[in-house]
């Protein structure tokens, strides 16, 4: 069952889904309704709707932009550093994540990303 959470960040209400049980796993896109209704168990994943997008709202930004909403609701939710997945619009904001040190895979074949997330660790 998805459960929606809000984070106000940096004055924007930033809205997301919480679903399953688990370790933490971030799908990033430009919305969480891109991503499968029924996802793999095991894991807890953080379905994000980017400012601009979806049920966040606000202004269209660059990656640069949004990859720091990224970074600041992983800060405010303490989940660390997390593998992070991404489509979409989420690839090129996972391309700053990337070089900022974050664990970024594709999250086309979600089953195949989230193997490679899991084999890094």
């Amino acid at each position: 069952m998805r459960r929606t959470g809000y984070l106000h960040l940096y004055g924007l209400n930033l809205v997301f889904d919480r679903v399953g049980r688990g370790p933490g796993v971030v799908l990033l896109a430009e919305e969480a309704e891109v991503w499968p209704e029924v996802l793999p168990q095991g894991f807890t994943f953080y379905l994000l709707d980017l400012p601009g997008y979806g049920r966040t709202g606000g202004p269209s930004m660059a990656p640069e932009e949004l990859a720091e909403y990224v970074v600041g609701f992983l800060v405010m939710l303490n989940l660390g550093s997390p593998p992070i997945l991404v489509r979409g619009i989420g690839e090129a904001v996972g391309e700053v994540l990337r070089d900022r040190g974050y664990r970024v895979f594709s999250g086309d074949a979600l089953d195949e990303g989230l193997k490679r997330a899991v084999n890094m660790d």
